[in-house]
């Protein structure tokens, strides 16, 4: 932590000025996408507003909750504007980093898709500005089914396999030829992973007055978990591999299936020689459909040195649907704004082809009717940040009951100081 404060330091110090050479008001940008993804927002945003420039300020994901606390929690007035996660908004709100954007309650929810206001809602208000949707799929290379005689799953909701299929599928698809026979997207992140425990008939991991009493060490966690294991310890999925390069083992043709989310789709087209498919999010045989949602936000800090423009800047990239759409050309992820979101998934469909039959009823589909919010709570940083822990040590052959009831006991310690704090447990 004294290593990302003492950086955070030296950068304010070297952009602590908020009006440019020709008088134009900077405004800040914290975010963690690649470089270029909002570069044509951007642009359009400032020939809309020629008294303001937008820097931005990219930071790797696994760095950006970190500056956020470091930078907004010292009330560092240099940034105005930050990507918030979903779930990470009540904790963001409850510490005083967001501006109560209520009095655009309405005009969110009629700009943008169904699940997105409650993503970014807490304690009866609204703290962000809803920027991209999310879901997850089972891609499919076709070269290696084909190659195994599998055959090719369907790419409706009624053609949905089960995880026992995918498994036994992709086993004879490894046998054929295949390195692996299925890999995950964001692997041992609470993302990917929670639909399995849903599916399976697992809680979230988190109950009680708030989310912020544990709930992992059970016959339901333990009975994924264990599932989870024995996909790695067999090799039929790859172990010590991050989620960042997970895609790109997909993309090489290692891979008999892939769960990822529509990101990854405009990567996979542009892969020369990688003939795939997209097929339904599975699910566990007895259980029920459930798909990963929410994506990012676009938060404004409560200590914006140019409150009004940075909040002018996060209402384009979400209430306006050029903007929203802007923010698409690189990475590729659905955009929460209804309007930009039918041109998006409309785009999508024209470059993908045969790659991508059925996306659009799908996407809708699941966002309408499988999607699954993860917990809203004051405690979910330390959540997810123990229990990705846990699923990373799992997959690489730590003891499944002795990593819950460390998980259990651990996040019972961190989460009796929120409990402390709000007694009434409010959220």
């Amino acid at each position: 932590m004294l290593a990302v404060t003492l950086a955070a330091t030296a950068c304010v110090g070297r952009t602590s000025s908020t009006t440019a050479d020709d008088g134009a008001r900077i405004i800040r940008f914290l975010h963690s996408q690649p470089t270029g993804t909002f570069s044509a927002a951007i642009k359009l945003f400032e020939s809309q507003h020629p008294d303001v420039r937008v820097e931005e300020q990219p930071v790797p994901f696994d760095d950006l909750n970190a500056q956020v606390q470091a930078r907004v929690g010292a009330q560092d007035p240099s940034i105005d504007v930050f990507a918030a996660d979903p779930p990470r908004v009540p904790s963001q709100a409850s510490r005083g980093f967001l501006t109560d954007v209520s009095d655009d309650a309405q005009a969110i929810g009629q700009a943008v898709v169904k699940p997105a206001l409650d993503s970014v809602s807490w304690n009866g208000k609204v703290w962000a500005y809803p920027l991209w949707t999310s879901s997850s799929f089972l891609f499919y290379n076709r070269d290696l089914l084909a190659k195994a005689g599998v055959q090719e799953p369907g790419p409706a909701a009624p053609d949905r396999l089960t995880w026992e299929q995918v498994v036994e599928q992709g086993r004879k698809a490894q046998q054929s030829g295949a390195r692996y026979a299925l890999g995950f997207d964001q692997v041992d992140r609470y993302f990917q992973l929670q639909p399995l425990l849903a599916s399976a008939g697992a809680g979230d991991g988190l109950t009680g007055a708030g989310g912020l009493w544990p709930d992992v060490d059970d016959a339901g966690w333990r009975r994924v978990m264990d599932w989870y294991a024995g996909l790695h310890s067999s090799r039929l999925a790859p172990r010590g591999i991050s989620p960042q390069q997970m895609p790109e083992v997909f993309a090489s043709g290692q891979l008999a299936y892939f769960v990822g989310g529509p990101g990854r789709i405009g990567q996979f087209l542009k892969t020369k020689g990688l003939n795939f498919g997209m097929a339904p999010h599975p699910y566990f045989a007895g259980g029920k459909p459930v798909t990963p949602t929410d994506s990012w936000a676009v938060g404004v800090s409560r200590y914006s040195s140019h409150p009004r423009d940075a909040r002018a800047f996060a209402r384009f990239l979400s209430l306006d649907s050029a903007g929203a759409l802007a923010t698409t050309g690189k990475q590729t992820l659905p955009p929460a704004n209804k309007v930009a979101y039918d041109r998006y998934v409309a785009q999508t469909v024209r470059d993908g082809g045969r790659s991508v039959t059925g996306f659009q009823e799908l996407l809708t589909h699941e966002l309408d009717t499988t999607a699954r919010h993860r917990p809203r709570t004051v405690g979910y940083v330390d959540f997810e940040t123990t229990i990705n822990k846990t699923f990373s040590d799992i997959r690489n052959g730590a003891d499944v009951p002795e990593s819950l009831r460390a998980a259990q006991e651990q996040l019972g310690q961190l989460l009796q100081r929120y409990r402390d704090l709000d007694p009434a447990g409010h959220s």
